[in-house]
Parts: structure tokens; sequence; C-alpha cells
């Protein structure tokens, strides 16, 4: 059942960050300069923090509408208990930033790809940002 139920969250959440973004190209594009590549990271880092400490509503808050919409309280417990299952929070080890657009509606994004360390396992968040540095993606293996 768990394995079923973190498959599913894995394809929601994943479809949230294709269908809200439709990323062009996965990586190498370079950081639009409409963005502070360390605004970045830090907002990155706080998404992570926000998670471990199961801060649904701040999380929101930061969210773009369809993010919103998407991040129910069911798939929010899903996301906390898969993440529960690695363990403490370390650190995060290693964070990297690009740039995508979208293809239909020429919006850019910024693309933070970080690894967690946690006691048990280490994830993989991958989190996307608007211009106005709007959650526009979250998912994590």
């Amino acid at each position: 059942m768990k394995k079923s139920a973190l498959r599913s969250l894995g394809i929601i959440v994943c479809a949230i960050l294709m269908c809200s973004v439709l990323l062009s190209g996965c990586g190498g594009q370079k950081l639009s300069n409409d963005f502070n590549e360390d605004d970045v990271k830090q907002a990155a880092e706080n998404v992570i923090t926000l998670v471990n400490s199961q801060d649904t509503k701040a999380l929101k808050e930061l969210c773009t509408v369809k993010m919103k919409e998407a991040l129910t309280d069911d798939v929010m417990k899903q996301i906390y208990d898969a993440i529960g299952e690695g363990g403490t929070f370390v650190e995060i080890k290693e964070v990297s930033v690009a740039g995508a657009k979208d293809k239909a509606s020429e919006e850019e994004f910024a693309v933070v790809v970080a690894s967690a360390k946690y006691e048990i396992k280490t994830f993989v968040f991958t989190i996307t940002f608007t211009k106005q540095m709007k959650l526009a993606g979250l998912y994590y293996k």
C-alpha cells in the first residue's frame, strides 16, 4: 500500500510539475537574468525546510494558484509520510540552479535540484519558481 501511494504521489507531483511548467530542455539552460541565483537557492532551501517541518500553510502561501489547488491535504500527507521515512533531516548537500522556459507561454522559470540528506536516505528535490518567486513545481525522489 505504501509503495502504491508513493508511486501515485510521485506521478501526481510530476504531473503538476510538467503541466504547470512544461519545461523545455531539462537542465543546461542558463538562468534568466530576471532571477538572482542566491535568492533562488535560498527559496528552495526554505521550501525543503517547510516540507521537513510539515508547514502546509506556509508552503501553500508560496505557491502559484495551480500548485495551491494541487497540493491538497491528502497529497501533503503523502509527501510528509514519504519524507518521514528518510528519518531525521541532516543537511542539504548539493544545490544546482538552471533556467527553463514554458514553450507555450514563453514564461521563464528557475529550476533548483537539491540533494537533501536524511538519517536513513537522501532525497533529490526538484523545485521550480516563477519570476515572482512563486512555487510552480515540487518533485522529489
